[in-house]
């Protein structure tokens, strides 16, 4: 673990010996020795040995088994040698020997020993760790500090260090409250002095959740409005979930969380960090609160919203290629614009029948008209209207307080489409070309070609999704522009 930082996590990635309960088809629990795998990132594993539990068949006096045997259990619980009480999610039991197991896990939750917890278990506090949370908050620790002018003597002069209440924010509604805080530690000795501080962000919920619950609709999204604040691929670096003790006594359990993408390596705010991070937006800049993003957020989940459900989905994830990332944006900004002009739409289409119905009526009326003709109007005249793709991505662009269509007709590629097009279609229309010919597979384009509009794209799906959440025009505005430090 990193030396100098307040925040740590219960164990330290790395093997630990223990005693698992595994139960067996009837329900009656095995106690098997084993290793315990906390690798940072990666889902738990435990190495098993003992009187393994098996599917056996009885017969003329023998018993036999079948190699691999596979067993799920909602929850297995183990407990370590120095301690701590574990519990590994999604466990799959895997056995080759009727001595040997392996157990993959999903997540494993690492808490106090001997703690007794429903199963599934329920927490009802949150306590995470990002990076960029500390740009995010908008608000450090210390207020001021005082130190020896350059060329004074050390012992003539106090050192001095303000501390500053504010850094401390608080947002609550009927059923949960969010604290951006941060975690403290000071280092003394005679000739030594040092003090550090850890942001972390703090949910309290009135009724408790699961750990997918936790996850789904708390923890992800937080980091992905902070990766919205940032423009950057935010991780999750630390992750406590806590419930009460089961003594009554109004003390909690905290169990330390590991799992994929859950590093549990904590870090420490360093000023020059936070200053390379020039975010759209901080927790203090906005009218709409962090809690209350986190509401909207929850909303749009529930109401599968097409933003949430493409761009929303994508802000955390590796990098794709650029061909796949323009398909990716371009459909946002599309189900983006069906979403919010449904009603218009739905008119149109309507609008649209109506004369469709109209003109058959006619042709119906004409003589002579050759049946198959009629056949064929019928079966291949359209139904509804074109989907309008050009209007969209000119409403896309020109709504937000910065209009990235100047960047875009400037790039490589969308000059390339417009000469070889004869200089006869727009910018919408020839982003909308390279849509069908990339989703049809019937062209391709050079890779930094595609970059470079992606680049652009990728600010306009931002900007939208932080209108979306209720932040301003200032956010979106840095959003579209794509300010850097």
């Amino acid at each position: 673990m990193a030396e100098g930082v307040p925040l740590k996590p219960r164990l330290e990635p790395g093997h630990y010996r223990g005693r698992w309960s595994v139960p067996d088809e009837t329900g009656a629990v095995q106690r098997l020795d084993g290793d315990l795998d906390l690798t940072a990132g990666r889902p738990p594993t435990v190495s098993a040995s003992g009187r393994v539990p098996l599917a056996a068949e009885q017969g003329d006096g023998f018993t036999t088994a079948a190699f691999p045997q596979r067993f799920t259990h909602p929850v297995i619980v183990g407990e370590l040698r120095n301690g701590p009480t574990v519990l590994l999610l999604d466990a799959e039991v895997e056995t080759w020997h009727d001595d040997l197991a392996f157990i993959n896990a999903r997540a494993a939750l690492v808490g106090p020993a001997r703690a007794v917890l429903d199963v599934p278990p329920f927490f009802d506090t949150i306590t995470v760790q990002i990076t960029g949370l500390d740009a995010y908050a908008g608000v450090g620790p210390i207020r001021s500090f005082t130190l020896p002018a350059s060329g004074q003597s050390f012992y003539e002069h106090l050192w001095q260090v303000e501390p500053n209440p504010d850094s401390t924010q608080t947002w609550a509604d009927d059923h949960a409250e969010l604290t951006l805080d941060w975690a403290s530690a000071v280092a003394q000795e005679l000739a030594f002095f040092r003090m550090a501080f850890s942001p972390v962000a703090i949910v309290t919920l009135d009724e408790p959740l699961d750990v997918d619950d936790c996850l789904t609709m708390w923890i992800e999204p937080l980091r992905r409005i902070i990766s919205l604040a940032t423009g950057r691929v935010e991780d999750i670096t630390y992750l406590t979930l806590s419930r009460a003790a089961g003594d009554g006594d109004g003390e909690h359990d905290e169990f330390q969380v590991y799992g994929h993408k859950l590093d549990q390596a904590p870090f420490a705010t360093r000023d020059t960090d936070v200053r390379k991070i020039n975010a759209a937006f901080r927790a203090t800049t906005e009218a709409t609160s962090p809690l209350q993003m986190l509401r909207v957020w929850q909303r749009l989940h529930d109401e599968h919203h097409p933003l949430l459900e493409t761009y929303g989905a994508s802000i955390v994830l590796p990098r794709q290629h650029p061909r796949s990332t323009y398909l990716l944006l371009v459909q946002a900004l599309e189900g983006l614009f069906g979403h919010e002009h449904q009603t218009e739409h739905e008119e149109n289409v309507a609008a649209y029948q109506a004369k469709r119905d109209a003109a058959i009526a006619a042709l119906e009326q004409v003589p002579d008209l050759p049946a198959p003709v009629l056949k064929f109007l019928r079966k291949y005249l359209m139904r509804k209207p074109h989907g309008g793709l050009d209007q969209c991505l000119t409403h896309m662009f020109t709504s937000l307080p910065y209009d990235v269509s100047e960047e875009l007709a400037a790039t490589t590629l969308v000059q390339q489409v417009i000469h070889d097009a004869g200089e006869t279609v727009g910018l919408p229309a020839a982003l909308r070309a390279v849509r069908n010919d990339l989703s049809h597979g019937t062209k391709g384009y050079p890779t930094m070609d595609l970059y470079a509009v992606v680049q652009i794209l990728d600010r306009v799906a931002r900007a939208h999704m932080l209108r979306v959440l209720g932040c301003g025009t200032d956010a979106q505005l840095k959003a579209a522009r794509g300010d850097r430090p």
